[in-house]
């Protein structure tokens, strides 16, 4: 794997970098935290995502950001250098495959919000059709209730980083919400209820 680093920190970013005293701090940490792969705590993290953000750019020069969502684990770890999931119908504008088609570079976020935690991630983007691809990688990547795979997309990862928390909004997941609530109810009807009796046995008395 490539060091994130030495990939983007280079020519007017470096120049800045080096004006305000950066440049060399930044150039020995990412020399130390270039993973040979895709470890136990990038896939762990990884595959609990429900979404991620997918940038391309085109041949204009212009970058594209979509969003990709699915149920937990949608984005499949094939081995430690490649992701996968499944491409199902969608508008129909093909941006970020026809992008591809032409540069296959891409850059991926992917967001804990609760946790505020961000991955950032440099790969390059294969789209095939199912026919294309062996009937297995189709079934590790299908979600069921999400209709036909048209194509299976792969992303042979380049480089990693992780971001700090800093700016990350914190949010908690509806399910973890309504949970905490569903329980918070029930401590109070639990409680109303013993008020009530008490309530009636004092009027008894």
């Amino acid at each position: 794997m490539k060091n994130y680093g030495e990939l983007l920190f280079v020519n007017e970013v470096r120049a800045l970098q080096d004006e305000i005293g950066s440049g060399e701090h930044y150039a020995k940490m990412y020399a130390q935290r270039t993973p040979a792969g895709l470890g136990p705590n990038e896939v762990a993290f990884i595959t609990q995502r429900e979404s991620f953000y997918l940038a391309s750019v085109s041949t204009t020069g212009w970058p594209y950001v979509q969003h990709r969502g699915g149920p937990q684990g949608f984005l499949k770890v094939i081995d430690e250098h490649t992701l996968a999931f499944a491409d199902y119908v969608g508008n129909r504008q093909f941006v970020t495959m026809g992008h591809a088609a032409h540069d296959n570079r891409v850059a991926l976020f992917l967001m804990d919000y609760e946790n505020r935690t961000r991955m950032k991630l440099l790969g390059r983007l294969t789209m095939q059709k199912v026919e294309a691809v062996a009937p297995a990688l189709v079934d590790l990547v299908e979600t069921p209730g999400q209709g036909r795979v048209e194509r299976v997309a792969q992303i042979e990862v380049v480089a990693i980083d992780w971001n700090c928390p800093k700016y990350i909004p914190e949010f908690v997941h509806i399910d973890k919400a309504q949970h905490f609530i569903n329980e918070k109810l029930k401590d109070l009807r639990t409680e109303n209820e013993r008020l009530k009796a008490e309530l009636a046995q004092l009027k008894g008395q």
